[in-house]
């Protein structure tokens, strides 16, 4: 099991490493305005990246038990990001 907080800006920034025993993966915005975007890899854009709205909307990613094992990254349009995760492994 881990967890951590991460800054997130407007350049990919590492959210979550690769982890074989992953479980299950949450990652929250908790930034009031800023939007982030996550992705695979590196190369996440505000285009390409699955959207976290700030806090104001409670969003959350919720990986799928066990079928992504990689590791996770975020960018946002500007600004930076508060960024939360719990990670569960088997």
């Amino acid at each position: 099991m881990a967890y951590g907080s991460i800054s997130v800006g407007n350049t990919a920034t590492l959210i979550c490493a690769a982890n074989t025993k992953r479980q299950e993966l949450t990652i929250v915005n908790t930034s009031e305005t800023v939007n982030i975007f996550v992705g695979p890899d590196v190369s996440v854009t505000t285009t390409n990246g699955i959207i976290l709205y700030g806090m104001q909307r409670n969003d959350r990613w919720k990986g799928p038990g066990g079928s992504w094992l990689g590791p996770i990254y975020g960018i946002t349009a500007s600004d930076t990001a508060d960024v939360r995760y719990w990670e569960v492994e088997r």
